[in-house]
């Protein structure tokens, strides 16, 4: 991180700011929906042990430090694979 990192991110500005800092080659906003809803490790939300979303307006915000650890420790990653249909 350096000082032009913000202090925190949404879901839309999350998934821009991992690609930018290259640790995936690519993520939706969905994607992070996803990971937050299915992760049993997911370090945010209202569950005690977890950093709580700040809201600003009506969107959920992320203290970037915790959610960049969450991403360089190895969360799901690559996409949903191949298309086998």
């Amino acid at each position: 991180m350096n000082a032009e990192t913000p202090p925190f991110v949404t879901f839309t500005t999350g998934a821009q700011f991992l690609i930018d800092e290259g640790v995936v080659e690519s993520i939706t906003p969905d994607g992070l929906r996803y990971i937050a809803r299915t992760a049993k490790n997911w370090p945010f939300g209202d569950q005690p042990g977890r950093h709580p979303y700040v809201m600003i307006g009506n969107a959920r915000t992320m203290e970037t430090g915790v959610f960049l650890a969450f991403f360089k420790d190895g969360p799901p990653r690559g996409g949903r694979g191949p298309n086998k249909s």
